[in-house]
């Protein structure tokens, strides 16, 4: 069954979603950062399926609305441990 809200909406609840993309790095250490490796990208629209924009070059560019934010190793340790302890609180 569907809420109404009949007498308007008072608050909203925040939800965080965290998705995570691996991009290939060659043996010379290019890496290829763009649309067209990453999981989200729909090759049949060419567009991506986190934000809906179409892509023009996914080959070659990460389109301009791209929710993704590259993070170094260290970093990425850090927002792991984060979400464990965000996780941990929310349990209680």
């Amino acid at each position: 069954m569907s809420a109404k809200f009949e007498s308007g909406v008072s608050a909203y609840v925040h939800g965080v979603a965290l998705v995570e993309v691996y991009f290939p790095v060659d043996s010379k250490g290019t890496d290829y950062c763009n649309c067209e490796q990453c999981y989200y990208f729909r090759d049949s629209s060419r567009s991506c399926a986190l934000n809906h924009e179409t892509i023009a070059f996914p080959g070659r560019y990460v389109g301009n609305s791209c929710p993704l934010i590259r993070v170094t190793d260290s970093q990425y340790a850090d927002l792991q441990d984060l979400i464990i302890k965000i996780m941990e609180e929310n349990d209680k």
